[in-house]
């Protein structure tokens, strides 16, 4: 990418030398989020020319000096297929260190969201090939799971866990989660799989709503053309009428939080993660927090540890959930453009795209 707004091209750069620590990975599969539309259309500023794409699958072609290990303490060799974190971190700040903030690290460095203009350019999943780095943590992928399963895995999957984690969700709780696509899909199988009792997806894609009864929601809320006082009505009916215990909000509409805070109950926490772009404003009445005795928490990213829940997640629940329906299309990496389109028309869940 080049511009915000305008075609992805194709460049070429000369492949690096594989430095110690370091991992060459020839890409099979990367699938496109929402922060990569974000990214492409201008919502979000970046930094330019960049390779686009942090959902990433690939094959191992080499290991630097040092590398035997994936994080779990699992053995690595080339031809193994690993997916790793979106960032990495220096491990030694303060935020790293000290406060457990992995993804807030003070040298941070993210795939798919820094420039590729200086080596070793492979920085992105929308590519032949990327270069990882000494402070990513690498996870080797189980032969069971295919590359279109686990490549939503690094980002969507893994930061809903994180959510999940962060509000310490419980069994035979009731949750509402706002935003039908990737997140909210995973975030209701995971509310399943925890043994939450109603799983409510309110969105206004009746195709996307549709879709989340495969993944363990037990009620939806088509919200278009509904005002606040209905969604509120319905959770409420829902939940004996005293509100949801935990709000998820994934859609990235700011005003969706006040209508969040309204639809808990006395007590509840809010988990907010769909607004990450800068200019997401919105006007809440601070007393429903107050008075109602509210958590609210921001979640933003993931750490390893929630990256090794996801794998794990999707190993144990396979067969249960309908995992490789989520990508719907696949495009190979010249149609890129084609595949940013789809992405943004929001017709199907998540794009492949594969060299």
């Amino acid at each position: 990418m080049t511009e915000a707004g305008k075609d992805l091209e194709i460049r070429e750069y000369p492949l690096p030398e594989v430095e110690p620590g370091c991992i060459l990975v020839r890409i099979t599969c990367c699938t496109i989020c929402g922060s990569d539309l974000h990214t492409w259309t201008g919502r979000r500023k970046s930094p330019v020319p960049i390779i686009l794409g942090h959902e990433i699958v690939g094959t191992i072609v080499e290991l630097g000096r040092g590398v035997t290990m994936d994080s779990g303490n699992r053995p690595l060799k080339a031809g193994d297929r690993i997916t790793w974190t979106i960032m990495d971190n220096c491990g030694k700040c303060y935020f790293c260190r000290e406060k457990g903030l992995m993804m807030k690290c003070a040298r941070l460095k993210k795939y798919g969201h820094d420039s590729c203009a200086n080596p070793p350019h492979f920085v992105g999943g929308l590519a032949e090939y990327c270069y990882i780095t000494p402070g990513t943590c690498v996870i080797r992928v189980p032969d069971e799971l295919s590359d279109e399963e686990v490549a939503p895995a690094n980002c969507a999957l893994a930061t809903v866990v994180a959510g999940w984690d962060a509000v310490e969700v419980k069994a035979f709780e009731n949750v509402l989660i706002q935003g039908a696509g990737a997140l909210g899909i995973y975030a209701a199988a995971l509310a399943s799989h925890y043994g939450c009792r109603r799983i409510i997806v309110a969105d206004v894609m009746r195709h996307r709503l549709e879709f989340t009864g495969k993944f363990g929601a037990t009620d939806v809320i088509d919200s278009k053309g509904l005002d606040d006082d209905a969604v509120i009505g319905a959770v409420r009916e829902l939940t004996g009428g005293v509100g949801a215990d935990v709000v998820m909000e994934l859609a990235g509409f700011p005003p969706l939080l006040p209508l969040g805070l309204k639809c808990l109950r006395t007590g509840g926490r809010l988990v907010e993660i769909g607004n990450a772009f800068a200019g997401a404003m919105f006007t809440c009445d601070a007393s429903d927090i107050v008075f109602k005795c509210l958590t609210v928490k921001g979640i933003h990213n993931y750490d390893t540890v929630h990256l090794q829940k996801a794998i794990d997640f999707l190993q144990m629940a396979r067969k249960r959930f309908p995992f490789g329906e989520i990508v719907g299309e696949r495009v190979t990496l010249d149609r890129v453009n084609e595949g940013l389109r789809i992405a943004e028309s929001g017709k199907t869940i998540r794009v492949a795209v594969k060299p």
